[in-house]
């Protein structure tokens, strides 16, 4: 079951969290960051596996996550600058607490757009802005613009919402963010569903919720295989998903107790890691409650990480896989090599 291997492909993305540190505490971060979590990657180490990672010859982008990246100062500037040296694009994912004025933000952009900074990734919504105000948001998204930096906002989803897309628009210092810049708002601004990590249940509307009547209309994981992850903990995983942390299976081992390419090499033979890449896990929950209806799936999950997360968790679903997944190796191999090729 794990031991099949159609075509030899690569990572296009590293994703570094270089610490889990961050000055927000937002309720269900997927990696339970906050201010006081201790550690990050030594600065060496980072810049090593982002030349590890640039012999990926598939290799184009190298993210910079966390918790919350900007932390790390001038050494951000530094591994930014390697990759683009390396001739990646490189992408900042940040809550933007750096942002609190127009002034301020464009203080922390110039050095990373002389580092050659690709894309700025902002998160805000109703959690994130209980720690950092929206203004931050668009004042980052105004200097990120004015300097040539790309620029990107993901918005929390979930029911009876404060903090929308919307909102962002209507917001006086949005006015001429998009015309003077060219900007589509409908690429830049991002609504993606927050999902209940620890603290219960997050509501969604009915419309978001995916179910047997909608699931055609997923497609598979693109993160799965293509992006490869160093976590604080040097920890290698297949994906940047939010539930990562949660999927043993996902995580591929150690960097200081084995090579970057060898645990792609091996993570790349797994079938299941092969049929995600092709149909996505919604597709393949639905494919296993028709063979068995028992299975809880349907007006569940909004977020395709967290019905992941129940797929790789759920006795039933394993068991169905386990049993039946002869049945559709060849399909899927077949669509894969076509996927990659």
């Amino acid at each position: 079951m794990n031991t099949v291997r159609p075509w030899k492909p690569g990572p296009s993305c590293l994703t570094v969290l270089p610490t889990f540190r961050c000055t927000a505490a937002c309720a269900n971060c997927c990696f339970g960051s906050h201010p006081w979590v201790p550690g990050r990657i030594p600065q060496e180490d980072i810049l090593r596996y982002i030349r590890q990672a640039a012999r990926f010859e598939s290799l184009n982008l190298v993210t910079f996550s966390g918790g919350e990246c900007f932390l790390l100062g001038e050494d951000l500037v530094e591994a930014v600058g390697l990759a683009t040296r390396l001739g990646l694009a490189t992408r900042c994912v940040t809550n933007g607490y750096w942002a609190s004025t127009e002034k301020a933000a464009l203080h922390r952009l110039i050095p990373l757009q002389n580092a050659g900074l690709t894309e700025l990734n902002l998160s805000t919504g109703d959690h994130h802005s209980q720690f950092v105000p929206i203004e931050n948001i668009l004042y980052g998204a105004r200097a990120a613009a004015q300097l040539g930096i790309g620029v990107a906002i993901m918005v929390e989803l979930q029911a009876e919402r404060r903090v929308t897309k919307q909102v962002l628009l209507e917001h006086p210092l949005a006015q001429g963010l998009f015309d003077e810049h060219d900007l589509d708002a409908n690429v830049t601004i991002v609504e993606s569903p927050w999902i209940a990590m620890e603290d219960g249940e997050v509501p969604y509307d009915t419309n978001c919720l995916i179910n047997a009547d909608n699931v055609h209309l997923r497609s598979g994981c693109t993160s799965i295989l293509s992006t490869i992850v160093v976590t604080p903990q040097k920890e290698l995983f297949a994906c940047c998903g939010i539930t990562a942390e949660k999927i043993p299976e996902i995580k591929l081992g150690l960097l200081d107790q084995a090579n970057m390419h060898d645990m792609y090499e091996a993570a790349s033979n797994d079938f299941i890691k092969i049929w995600l890449a092709v149909d996505g896990p919604e597709k393949i929950v639905a494919w296993a409650a028709q063979k068995d209806p028992s299975i809880d799936w349907e007006n569940r999950f909004a977020h395709q990480c967290d019905i992941c997360r129940f797929m790789y968790q759920s006795p039933q679903v394993k068991r169905v896989i386990r049993e039946h997944y002869q049945e559709v190796v060849g399909d899927v191999l077949l669509r894969f090599s076509l996927l990659r090729s």
